[in-house]
């Protein structure tokens, strides 16, 4: 058992690194067009970036998880001088599929820790009812689960450009009985940007 166990294990390590056509790390930066759905606000630019760690398993194929940081949220939300600004540790695993030479379409998850948001004077530490009982709290969620997809080009010297756009899945605030309006608060994220490529096995 224990020999059929270490050949196993050898011979998915020998296909795994015969199937790994390509190795790559490298940093990725660009820009964000952002908004948050259902809060009548207009779109706020930030920035993204972080690093890209790649397994190009087949010619068509390539696995690549990410870390980094984005920086989202809306601006003059309902009509006023209010900003919500969102800042986001990023955890995304993509998936690219080559096309053509160089082109390729990508999807995945990511996940998205909060680690900072900003509000005017206006939000409130809690929302309480007529009795005085605390019923919710007007701070952002710790927790985003997005899902992306776009469209991308590798050029032969190693630089990537790629267009992105980034579905939240979650209500974004804890705006229990803020007002009537109970649909959800999404984020909504168009990026642009470029990464590339430092060749780990070439």
């Amino acid at each position: 058992m224990q020999k059929f166990l270490f050949l196993s294990l050898f011979l998915f390590a020998f296909s795994f690194s015969y199937a790994q056509t390509e190795l790559w790390l490298g940093p990725k930066a660009g820009v964000n067009i952002a908004n948050v759905s259902n809060l009548e606000g207009k779109s706020q630019i930030g920035a993204y970036g972080g690093a890209a760690f790649a397994i190009k398993f087949f010619k068509r194929y390539a696995l690549q998880p990410e870390l980094g940081f984005s920086m989202q949220g809306s601006s003059e939300i309902y009509n006023t001088n209010e900003d919500l600004k969102l800042t986001y540790f990023t955890l995304g695993v993509i998936n690219k599929l080559y096309i053509a030479e160089g082109f390729h379409i990508l999807a995945g998850p990511e996940f998205n820790f909060k680690v900072n948001d900003t509000f005017s004077d206006w939000a409130d530490d809690g929302i309480y009812d007529e009795e005085g009982n605390y019923i919710g709290d007007t701070d952002a969620q710790p927790f985003d689960f997005a899902l992306v997809g776009g469209l991308g080009y590798d050029l032969p010297m190693g630089l990537t450009f790629e267009a992105r756009y980034k579905q939240g899945l979650q209500d974004v605030m804890n705006f229990i009985n803020w007002d009537s309006d109970t649909n959800s608060r999404l984020n909504q994220v168009f990026q642009i940007g470029i990464a590339y490529k430092f060749h780990m096995n070439k």
